[in-house]
């Protein structure tokens, strides 16, 4: 798990420098070496992402939709919940 985002956001960055979405493909590999160091505002970022990401997708680009959603699905699973646990009030960051 705690490899399989950040490997699938290093490939959209890629996918995204390719196609000219500069700014995705700056900030994905960001979220992306987040996720990797198991920062703890990591999850956070990711949904802030993804959610842009999803926005984009169904204003026209419906691959890029279904990755988003596939990816927050992913960070709903138990194994991400014990890599990237949530944010909660009054818990030190670490």
């Amino acid at each position: 798990m705690r490899w399989a985002l950040p490997l699938a956001l290093a490939g959209y960055a890629l996918a995204a420098a390719a196609v000219g979405w500069w700014l995705s493909a700056l900030v994905a590999p960001v979220v992306a070496w987040l996720l990797w160091r198991r920062h703890p505002h990591a999850r956070f970022a990711a949904y802030i992402f993804l959610s842009v990401l999803t926005a984009r997708g169904l204003a026209g680009a419906w691959p890029l939709a279904a990755f988003a959603i596939a990816a927050i699905v992913l960070l709903q699973l138990p194994a991400a919940h014990r890599v990237w646990p949530r944010l909660t009030w009054g818990r030190p960051l670490r």
